[in-house]
């Protein structure tokens, strides 16, 4: 990527007098700015990077896991779906709740312990 030198960076002002070591000053100063964009864009990279193998690596376990337990795996995705529906349900319904908040921790609690 390409920065316009001249999009960023205010006019010259000139005061009385031709100093070659001005432009120097903002040679270097834009060859550091130029330096640090460079090394925060790297730095995004990376991170990007180890994510998206973590992300990959997560989601090849997750898919090993349900084709050697595909019954624990219904009954995981039931209990998802059940605890959703509960939490959408009394969050337009307050009187709900008082069912709905000890069921979605038994339900977290049973799938931690299977993939914990």
């Amino acid at each position: 990527m390409t920065i316009d030198k001249k999009k960023y960076w205010a006019p010259e002002q000139k005061i009385g007098k031709e100093s070659g070591s001005d432009s120097t000053a903002d040679q270097t100063m834009y060859e550091r700015g130029a330096e640090a964009y460079g090394q925060a864009e790297q730095a995004v990279s990376d991170a990007y990077d180890k994510t998206s193998e973590k992300v990959s690596e997560t989601y090849e376990k997750a898919k090993v896991y349900s084709s050697d337990n595909p019954g624990k795996t219904i009954l995981i995705a039931l209990g998802i779906g059940v605890g959703l529906g509960l939490l959408l349900g009394a969050s337009t319904h307050r009187s709900g709740s008082r069912f709905a908040q000890p069921v979605v921790h038994a339900l977290s609690d049973i799938a931690s312990e299977l993939f914990g």
